[in-house]
């Protein structure tokens, strides 16, 4: 930031693309549903006058693992939506995307590309009649 003083510098989260936020939703909800079948799966399956399915007895007969699937539910909804993804840019034009190209950027490369923007940039002089 030295070499550049006055650039104002801004950052964000990365918004994962919709098919990833459809996926953590779709975890997610499964994550309810496997709370709500272990917690009042008897009381629905009898109000619907069915016996309940052996995998809910079992559910409770070993609450230790149905607490580590969902917590590897919530595992699975981390990471998919923690892609660690950014992008450099100097007035909408890009100078490094990890997204495109999954790797951190050298300080060197980005600095060269945000002189070469900045050189762009400046008004040419006009010349003389």
């Amino acid at each position: 930031m030295q070499q550049f003083p006055g650039l104002k510098v801004e950052g964000g989260p990365y918004t994962p693309p919709v098919s990833v936020q459809y996926t953590v939703r779709a975890v997610r909800a499964a994550q309810v549903g496997v709370g709500v079948f272990f917690l009042l799966g008897e009381q629905i399956f009898g109000k619907l006058g069915k016996a309940p399915p052996p995998l809910l007895q079992q559910m409770h007969d070993n609450k230790l693992m149905t607490a580590g699937a969902l917590a590897a539910l919530d595992v699975v909804a981390q990471t998919a939506k923690s892609i660690n993804a950014f992008e450099i840019t100097y007035n909408g034009q890009v100078l490094h995307s990890k997204l495109k190209t999954g790797q951190f950027p050298a300080v060197e490369e980005v600095t060269q590309k945000l002189r070469a923007a900045m050189t762009q940039e400046k008004p040419q002089p006009a010349a003389a009649a």
